[in-house]
């Protein structure tokens, strides 16, 4: 250290004699040294680069030819003196580069590019305690990066003392597994392990490894133990809460499946896990450091010797210090801890200062860089002490790359229209790349990539120097920026770059245009220039002759610009009718024309002629035909065509289209705007002839008569039923006016008129029936038709035939098809009767013999009714009931089944499960998915144990289709035992159990 201090003051002394010297020292020639001494000292430089002086009388031309005699290139000069920096081709040797550059006069010195190095040394008081922080290397990791506060540590340990000076405002969601709380009792080991990877730099108290990252502090003990099902649950919950690292200071040697499953859960998250080896001075493992996807490490001392108590083994990864480990515990208050629980943590706050800086590393990268970043102790390579050596640090952060990589370009693009400007460079992998190119002001101008997956090569890109519109940029200032992204995090970098646009001037004009002076006062021609230029401008005859200088070698910029012209001569007189030419002559910067560019410009006051024919001047409208207008047009016209009423109102825009000489039609389906047929009356077409110069002719054909001969259709139901005494009455629709009849037949035979020839409009009308005849007999039960004739006043005829359905007496039965039946208990059904009647039941077993009668002739009422049987001692799981109900009119039937093992035929299919809360341990609901043919509602009952008593009930509406119930739990922590009921409309019950 004392040397860095030496150098500092070294160079703060040279800065101040350099700004005491006088104009003279500074341009003085400075003594040439030999390169061979310059590039054979020890000190770090650049190796692609060079610092060339050159003397002051020395052109820029002259600068150049030197350094492409040795094939350098200027990469910027140095504060706009005679420095430049300059780049080299990777591999070439810079001493012989240098004695090459020496053998000119005008190059007056020739040095490295030196890589200068400080050294962040902490204030806190108790730095000089902790001898391993200068071990790992830190002070020289800390000039790189001190963590940030995007990074997450989770230590799964005990309580984290969240007010101690050196943790206080790094706490974010903390955590007690042991009771699903946020709070905890602070615990000396845990506060410890916080102190060793985030202590803050706040001039008090120790130093942390990782001093700007946040702690997660995760409660895993009750007392001195923690659960196997708490420590999966933290794990759980770092991944849950978007930790980046896991610390996990604690162990057993008891393999656990589900905690394997955890950790390699966390891992495939993309967390990095590490874990203490354990200090029982074993080769067995301990768990979680030997689970899969965990960083197990083992402890050394200060010499870098294994430490005496530390485990050792096969799962050993990394070692790191862990031996009189001197940070904070609960109390606000410091002490030095030995185990492999303080060498962990040094792990885990070196993993953090990674992260921090390249974060879009997997695991799997992050623990590679790790382990390439060591000092190797024992045995050469891995060995079950160090595993693959003592973590260093510096060595890591100086390993890890950056998310994206010095971006290679030029520093100017001389764009010519014919070449690109080539960029490459290199990011982490598994990202998604965008490359874009910005203006002076920020906004984008190309995007060159988007969303391009990286591997990790190199990834090269190149830009024809156009904007998105696809036209050169100016000569100016861009910024290239590389972006990459992965899940919600995002990082930028970028260079600048020069470009100059040596592209030819060009004018972007094209098309052939018309102009009369009847319709406008001048014609607007658009143009469009590449660069700033010289513009002229002049309309010419057909024979080259000059009409009008309209611009004469006017200075306009880059862009959208237009001419107008007043279609008159230079002596103010209006120009005849005929072809002329807009011609453009540019002018570039270097007093050179550009190759003149020209438009057609037809100048026509005269209106366009034609004439109009339609094919007939009735037009019966039957939603097939159409009726058809002739036109004949004399030259290329605009043509609009409506269709007009009386009142000139326009109904429908038939044709709207540009059109050549020659016969166009337009046809007329009778149709509005709207696409709904018009009502008849009286119309014709307003036609509208536009020519290209805008003058305009108008034609109104004869009157057209519009006739509705559409067949009528008539729209209605086809059942309808007559189930109470009373009048029904029935719907139906006309598309069109007509005499309506209406009658009630059986069997070809009509029985009833209720309409003849009423004259009734188009639209919705009804009629009413009671069941009786001409003669006023009610009939008798059955199925009659119902006809609807329309005849319209073009004696155009529709009929329309319906049924209807007279059950005034029948009876109806409602029933289960299938019923729950309890051997030794039996069942009970519900069903319905539409009419008061006479009941009959019978049970039958499965060979449809009759073993008991519940009811015989039993005088019931209409609605729901209800039975049981009790089974007794019948041995069967399945039998039938037979209801016979009957009255006066007749009588009905109905079997339905009664079954331990089925379904209720409405039931198409149900399923349950269960779902795991955020714990990924514990169950949380209980869900129900349930697919139905009809409306039923779903009880779910609740019980401790089977047959204890039911400590919670909620009822559910569930209709016909497919339903997801779910059923939130008293408590996440107890199993219980489920019975679900469905019961149905008439009031059946199924029953199922779950046992959770």
């Amino acid at each position: 250290m004392k040397y860095i201090w030496s150098l500092s003051l070294m160079v703060l002394s040279l800065l101040f004699m350099s700004s005491d010297a006088s104009a003279d020292g500074i341009n003085a020639h400075p003594k040439k040294i030999d390169p061979d001494v310059l590039f054979k000292e020890k000190a770090e430089y650049i190796a692609e680069e060079l610092i060339v002086k050159f003397a002051p009388d020395t052109t820029q031309t002259e600068r150049e030819d030197l350094l492409k005699q040795v094939d350098v290139e200027e990469e910027t000069p140095l504060d706009d003196q005679d420095f430049s920096l300059v780049k080299v081709t990777p591999g070439t040797n810079l001493t012989t580069i240098a004695k090459q550059l020496l053998m000119s006069k005008q190059v007056l010195l020739v040095e490295p590019n030196y890589k200068f190095k400080k050294a962040y040394l902490p204030k806190e008081p108790g730095y000089s305690r902790q001898w391993y922080l200068p071990k790992l290397q830190l002070p020289k990791a800390w000039d790189k990066t001190k963590g940030s506060s995007k990074i997450t540590v989770a230590i799964i340990d005990g309580g984290v003392q969240k007010d101690h000076p050196d943790i206080k405002g790094k706490i974010v969601s903390p955590y007690n597994a042991v009771n699903g709380s946020s709070s905890y009792a602070p615990d000396e080991h845990a506060t410890h392990v916080a102190g060793i990877i985030a202590g803050s730099f706040n001039k008090y108290g120790i130093a942390g490894i990782a001093p700007d990252v946040k702690i997660m502090p995760i409660n895993v003990f009750q007392g001195d133990l923690a659960s196997s099902d708490t420590v999966i649950r933290a794990i759980y919950y770092a991944v849950a809460h978007h930790a980046d690292v896991i610390n996990m200071s604690l162990g057993d040697d008891s393999y656990s499946y589900l905690l394997e499953s955890a950790t390699k859960y966390a891992k495939s998250k993309g967390v990095v896990l590490v874990a203490a080896a354990g200090n029982s001075s074993t080769f067995l493992p301990m768990y979680p450091a030997a689970s899969e996807g965990v960083i197990g490490v083992s402890a050394t001392d200060r010499n870098d010797r294994i430490a005496s108590f530390s485990n050792y083994g096969n799962y050993i990864d990394l070692a790191a210090p862990g031996v009189d480990i001197y940070s904070s515990i609960a109390g606000s208050t410091y002490a030095s801890y030995d185990g492999t629980s303080m060498a962990a943590p040094m792990v885990s706050g070196i993993a953090a200062l990674v992260r921090t800086k390249n974060p879009f590393l997997s695991p799997s990268q992050v623990e590679t860089i790790l382990k390439k970043s060591t000092i190797d102790l024992g045995s050469r390579g891995w060995d079950e002490d160090f595993g693959y050596g003592r973590i260093d640090a510096y060595k890591a952060v100086s390993n890890t790359p950056a998310p994206i990589s010095t971006i290679t370009a030029p520093k100017t693009y001389t764009m010519t229209g014919k070449n690109k400007a080539a960029f490459s460079f290199k990011t982490t992998s598994k990202t998604k790349v965008s490359l874009s190119i910005k203006d002076a002001h920020g906004k984008t101008v190309r995007k060159v990539l988007s969303n391009k997956t990286s591997t990790g090569a190199k990834i090269s890109a190149s830009w024809d120097g156009k904007s998105t519109s696809k036209k050169f940029v100016t000569t100016g200032t861009y910024k290239i920026e590389v972006k990459i992204t992965k899940g919600s995090e995002s990082y930028y970098k970028s260079t600048m770059i020069k470009v100059v646009n040596h592209t030819k001037p060009a004018i972007l004009v094209s098309g052939t245009y018309s102009y009369s002076p009847n319709v406008s006062r001048k014609v607007t021609i658009p143009y469009e220039l590449t660069q700033k230029v010289k513009v002229t401008a002049v309309v010419m005859d057909k024979n080259g002759k000059t009409v009008k200088k309209i611009l004469s070698k006017k200075t306009i910029s880059a862009g959208k610009h237009s001419i107008v012209w007043n279609g008159k001569t230079t002596k103010g007189r209006l120009v005849k009718d005929g072809t002329y030419q807009i011609a453009w002559t540019l002018t570039d910067s270097h007093n050179k024309k550009v190759k003149t560019k020209k438009v057609q410009l037809t100048v026509d006051s005269v209106r366009p002629t034609g004439t109009i024919t339609l094919s007939s001047t009735l037009f019966k409208m039957d939603t097939k035909s159409t009726n058809t207008l002739k036109m004949n047009l004399k030259e290329t016209s605009y043509v609009i065509v409506y269709v007009v009423n009386e009142q000139g109102t326009i109904i429908k825009k038939v044709i709207n289209k540009k059109a050549n000489p020659g016969t166009l039609t337009a046809n007329w389906n009778g149709k509005n705007d709207k696409n709904q047929l018009v009502p008849e009356g009286t119309y014709r077409y307003f036609v509208q002839f536009k020519d290209m110069a805008g003058n305009l002719t108008k034609i109104n054909s004869p009157s057209l008569i519009l006739q509705d001969w559409r067949v009528p259709v008539i729209t209605s139901g086809k059942d309808y039923y007559l189930k109470t005494k009373g009048a029904m009455t029935i719907g139906y629709t006309l598309n069109k006016p007509g005499k309506v009849t209406i009658g009630i037949y059986q069997n070809g035979k009509r029985l009833s008129t209720i309409k003849t020839d009423a004259a009734e409009l188009a639209g919705q009308h009804s009629f009413t029936w009671n069941g009786t005849d001409d003669v006023n007999n009610q009939l008798n039960d059955g199925l009659y038709q119902f006809k609807i004739k329309v005849v319209d006043k073009y004696n155009i005829t529709q009929i329309y035939s319906g049924n209807v359905h007279v059950e005034l007496n029948t009876i109806e039965i409602s029933y289960p098809a299938v019923v729950m039946f309890y051997p030794g208990e039996g069942s009970e059904v519900h069903y319905k009767l539409s009419r008061p009647a006479n009941v009959t039941i019978e049970i039958l077993n499965q060979a449809n013999q009759k073993i008991k009668t519940i009811a015989q002739d039993k005088a019931l009422s209409e609605g729901i009714q209800s039975f049981s049987w009790l089974s007794g001692d019948e041995k069967g799981d399945t039998y039938y009931y037979v209801i016979t109900a009957k009255n006066a009119y007749g009588q009905k039937s109905v079997k339905g089944k009664m079954t331990s093992t089925g379904n209720p035929a409405w039931l198409v299919s149900h399923s349950f499960s269960f779902h795991l809360a955020s714990d990924q341990i514990y169950n949380d609901q209980l869900q129900m998915k349930i697919n139905t043919k009809q409306q039923i509602t779903a009880i779910v009952h609740v019980y401790n144990d089977e047959g204890s008593s039911q400590i919670a009930q909620k009822q559910y509406t569930v209709k016909a289709g497919s339903n997801t119930l779910v059923y939130t739990k008293p408590s996440k922590y107890s199993w219980y035992y489920y019975l679900i009921e469905y019961r149905d409309s008439l009031g059946n019950e199924y029953w199922y159990e779950i046992n959770e």
